[in-house]
């Protein structure tokens, strides 16, 4: 007989979580196929775009990403210009980065992409039951950062 297991079960939190993460991505592809961006990429310029000058080693720490993922992902976005960096002149050492006016249009239009996914999502929902929903989400994501980090 065969062990059961979250895997066995339709409305457990991991096959949701998946059957969510696979959804977003699908839309988001289907959506953004003008923009050449993914969603991480367009995470990585939230960041950006809401902390202009912000270093890579805080938007590391926000995404829970190593800096070498960091390094990469701007080097994709830099030769898609739609970012650059500038020395810090408090410290020489850190690099302030930002996004280029295209880099903004695209984020903006990402926006529009999550905005339209989440409308979908919470859809007949009131304004209590999303931030109910968000909350139970967040507490989950936390400890879920949580396990990683012990």
């Amino acid at each position: 007989m065969k062990k059961d297991s979250v895997f066995n079960h339709e409305k457990s939190f991991l096959n949701s979580w998946y059957n969510m993460r696979k959804g977003f991505e699908d839309f988001f592809k289907s959506k953004s196929k003008n923009l050449n961006i993914n969603p991480a990429e367009a995470m990585f310029l939230s960041r950006i775009y809401y902390k202009d000058g912000i270093s890579q080693r805080k938007i590391a720490n926000g995404l829970n990403v190593s800096e070498a993922n960091i390094t990469k992902t701007f080097k994709k976005l830099e030769e898609k210009e739609l970012v650059y960096k500038t020395i810090d002149k408090e410290n020489n050492a850190r690099r302030n980065l930002h996004l280029t006016e295209k880099g903004v249009k695209t984020f903006e239009k990402c926006m529009k992409i999550f905005e339209e996914f989440d409308k979908i999502l919470f859809e007949g929902l009131t304004g209590d039951q999303k931030e109910k929903m968000e909350n139970q989400v967040n507490t989950i994501s936390n400890k879920s950062i949580n396990v990683i980090k012990k």
